[in-house]
């Protein structure tokens, strides 16, 4: 793992999310986050850019692990984050058979969270 690199993220933030996306943490970790609220936005930046990986703010309902098996069959290598709600623990499994990783918080882990995830590299 390569913990030099900073990466390209797309950072994809749900209407109901109650996470604190206005943090540094974007500044202090990753080279750029394009950061966008809602599925249609999310998926036109994720055709139209170039990025190391995507992090999704997801509530856990069906039709978002259909959402982001969009984004495996369009790019299946790209790395993808799905951070969950503590609450929805068990509605993971979904994202796990797509090969999509899947981070458990409360919403004063973010930081820590963005923080573990700068240091995977989307490229092994």
């Amino acid at each position: 793992m390569n913990t030099n690199e900073k990466w390209n993220v797309l950072f994809i933030k749900d209407e109901k999310s109650e996470l604190n996306t206005n943090t540094k943490v974007f500044e202090e970790l990753f080279n750029r986050v394009d950061k966008v609220q809602g599925r249609e936005d999310g998926l036109r930046l994720f055709k139209n850019n170039l990025y190391d990986m995507v992090i999704c703010d997801l509530s856990v309902d069906p039709e978002e692990i259909a959402f982001m098996k969009q984004f495996k069959d369009l790019k299946p290598k790209m790395t993808i984050f799905v951070l969950v709600d503590e609450k929805d623990t068990d509605k993971v499994y979904g994202f796990a058979d797509l090969d999509i990783n899947a981070f458990i918080l409360s919403a004063d882990q973010f930081d820590e969270a963005m923080a573990e995830i700068s240091r995977f590299n989307p490229y092994p």
